[in-house]
């Protein structure tokens, strides 16, 4: 197994760094001025909002961190998968056997799964809260499926989003078509599209998948982000 070390580290920075923290320096500078007790509570991102619990189209796309976190995923998934002729920072030395090549498939597949896990995950005030990554996890995609197949799953949820009234919904459409179009194009074979990894698709697509299962086993609706900088609500 051969591994680029400082390559390596960088796609485990882009892909492991989780979101609160771009906006940790924010927060202190607007805690630091608040002088009440209870003032935490105050603060936009902990409140909640009722009402329309849908993803908002509007909302979801006027957010800066959206963009860096689609453009983060993309970048650090083309570093430890590699493609677009660009090389892995992880890969099966020349004349390595089966077993060794299906290992290091695991390492990548499992350094994704770690990244979608610490987008997903977040330990809020005493208890575990759960945050649909959507803009994270169509950045893997462009790396995993190909951009077209992406392209086009992600415009197709969007298009439907306004019957879906919860994230879990969203995701779970979302996981189908890019299951849907990744091997639609690997079976079409265009010459316009990149070669597409049957395993990195159904990867894909199962890391989609993975914040509903995780909210539908323990009970628990996922959150999103209602404004940039901002207050999220649950869903």
């Amino acid at each position: 197994m051969a591994i680029n070390v400082p390559v390596f580290l960088l796609g485990l920075l882009l892909l492991w760094i989780p979101r609160p923290w771009m906006r940790f320096g924010a927060i202190l500078g607007r805690r630091r001025r608040r002088n009440s007790g209870g003032a935490w509570k105050q603060e936009p991102w902990n409140r909640q909002e009722s009402g329309d619990l849908r993803l908002s189209f509007r909302a979801e796309f006027t957010k800066a961190r959206n963009y860096l976190d689609l453009l983060r995923a993309a970048t650090g998934a083309l570093v430890i998968i590699g493609g677009y002729q660009v090389q892995p920072a992880l890969a099966a030395a020349a004349g390595a056997t089966r077993f060794v090549t299906q290992e290091v498939l695991v390492v990548k597949i499992a350094v994704l799964l770690v990244g979608v896990l610490l987008q997903t995950l977040r330990y809020e005030h005493r208890r575990v809260t759960f945050f649909a990554p959507v803009f994270f996890l169509a950045g893997l995609s462009v790396i995993l499926c190909g951009y077209w197949s992406a392209l086009f799953a992600f415009i197709f949820v969007w298009g439907v989003n306004s019957v879906f009234n919860n994230a879990q919904a969203f995701l779970t459409v979302y996981a189908l078509l890019l299951a849907a179009f990744g091997l639609l194009f690997k079976a079409a074979n265009y010459r316009f599209a990149p070669a597409v990894n049957f395993r990195f698709v159904i990867a894909a697509a199962l890391f989609c998948f993975l914040p509903v299962l995780l909210s539908l086993m323990t009970g628990r609706r996922l959150g999103v982000f209602t404004r940039k900088g901002a207050h999220m609500r649950k869903m």
